[in-house]
């Protein structure tokens, strides 16, 4: 069934059925209803091909993210499916995968917008973004982007102050011998959390701390770290992580090493996947609206396809949540 098939039996041409599908304003109520009803009972899908032609509009969205296999990028990805879905828009999912090339593989005449997470930019990455023609949207800070030529609107979360919140409370506990196990050094978030970390040791200049890379999504080579951290004299007595994909490494090196945690090592990671709930013992976190962020990046976007004024820049807080990774003898209302 075709849209020519659609016109001859309500008896009106291919570009009234056309209207009635896409400018519903510039057809009769009483032509557009009759026509609805044939497509109804002819069981007629428009071709989003031939739609787009008349529209210039694919419905269609890229959303990159670096990887799939970290539980916090796939939130993401549920927070943008469920408002593009609710507003008719298809939804293709890209994997970086350390492609700094990624934008070639995106044909932008096939999509209305485009939504990247920057947790893995680089300073020699986020100059690709000038090379995007199409509205897009940054899960990412947007101050990170000030060479850009246009000014991207963006969603991110407050995590400088996360990070400090996080050892914050360690300290809090009685740690003065702390292990951090950052992301990789090149990348724009890892920079700005060792700036915190940095800041926060500058006003604690009595404690020791140890710092490692480790990549974000590498599991391996986490518990690695982790092991690297139980040979360091002082031992730490607080691991704190940049992610919960790290944090959960370095519970099996702690605990696979004789290491009671939290009694002898507390453990604290940064996302709040849905998986750490799940670990033995349960992991203490700082905790990020991850699917909202993918939800609100979302509703950006199609405001700037649409051309709808939306704000340039949504940061959102953070805050602790604590399970049995750490001792939790001090109450979050002496943190905050």
């Amino acid at each position: 069934m075709n849209i020519k098939e659609v016109a001859r039996v309500a008896g009106v041409s291919v570009a009234t059925v056309s209207r009635s599908l896409n400018q519903p304003h510039k057809v009769s109520d009483e032509t557009r209803n009759r026509i609805l009803e044939i497509i109804s009972k002819l069981d007629y899908v428009p071709n989003p091909s031939a739609k787009s032609l008349s529209t210039g509009k694919t419905r269609t969205v890229a959303c990159i993210m670096p990887t799939l296999r970290n539980e916090f990028f796939n939130q993401l990805v549920e927070g943008c499916q469920k408002v593009l879905s609710y507003a008719n828009y298809r939804m293709l999912i890209y994997s970086m995968n350390n492609n700094e090339h990624y934008l070639e593989c995106i044909d932008q005449r096939s999509v209305d917008g485009i939504i990247i997470s920057g947790s893995d930019f680089t300073q020699h990455t986020r100059s690709n973004l000038n090379l995007i023609t199409v509205p897009y949207v940054l899960i990412e800070h947007v101050d990170q982007f000030e060479s850009l030529a246009h000014m991207p609107a963006s969603v991110y979360i407050e995590d400088y102050n996360g990070v400090q919140l996080a050892l914050k409370y360690l300290y809090a506990e009685g740690n003065r011998c702390f292990g951090i196990l950052s992301g990789v050094s090149e990348y724009i978030v890892t920079q700005r959390r060792l700036r915190a970390v940095y800041d926060f040791f500058e006003h604690h200049p009595e404690c020791i701390y140890y710092v490692s890379n480790s990549d974000y999504s590498n599991l391996e080579q986490a518990q690695l770290m982790g092991q690297a951290f139980l040979k360091k004299t002082p031992r730490p007595t607080a691991i704190f992580a940049f992610n919960d994909m790290m944090a959960a490494g370095v519970l099996r090196s702690v605990l696979s090493n004789g290491v009671k945690v939290p009694e002898e090592i507390e453990v604290m990671g940064f996302d709040d996947i849905p998986l750490g709930r799940f670990f033995t013992p349960s992991l203490s976190t700082v905790s990020a609206p991850n699917t909202r962020l993918g939800e609100k990046a979302a509703e950006l976007l199609l405001c700037k396809i649409s051309g709808k004024p939306a704000p340039q820049s949504i940061l959102y807080p953070v805050d602790l949540h604590l399970r049995e990774s750490t001792k939790n003898t001090v109450p979050l209302s002496n943190i905050y």
